[in-house]
Formats: structure tokens, sequence, C-alpha cells
């Protein structure tokens, strides 16, 4: 789940835990084409992911929020 701090964006995604972040990333711009432009931030459990580990190597879990912060 993708989700701003002012709740604006809530937004579930079904994802592989041996996808690699950037390309989920990417599945996100789809449907929000008008944050790709900003310098944003992902953040799991207050800890920037890296885009380029897959969801399990950033400690991402079935169900846990990703805080967007532009």
């Amino acid at each position: 789940m993708f989700q701003t701090l002012d709740e604006n964006i809530n937004y579930h995604m079904i994802c592989k835990n041996t996808d690699i972040f950037k390309a989920i990333e990417n599945k996100f711009y789809e449907n929000f084409c008008e944050y790709k432009e900003l310098d944003v931030i992902f953040l799991i459990n207050n800890k920037n992911i890296n885009k380029n580990k897959s969801s399990d190597e950033n400690g991402i879990h079935k169900n846990d929020c990703i805080n967007i912060i532009f």
C-alpha cells in the first residue's frame, strides 16, 4: 500500500516479493503520472527504500504501508 502523510494517496498494488522496487515505482507512476517529475522519497518503517533492491531486500512485506514524501 502506498500512502502520503496527508492521505491524499492511499493506493494498493499487488507485487511479488522478488520485484525490484524501481519496477514497482514505475507502476505507481503509471497511475499517478503527475508525481513522476517530483523528487519523491519512498519509505518503509521510516527507512529509505533502495530502488535497486527487491521488496524482500528492502524489508517490504505483505500489507506494509509505503510512505510517500514529496
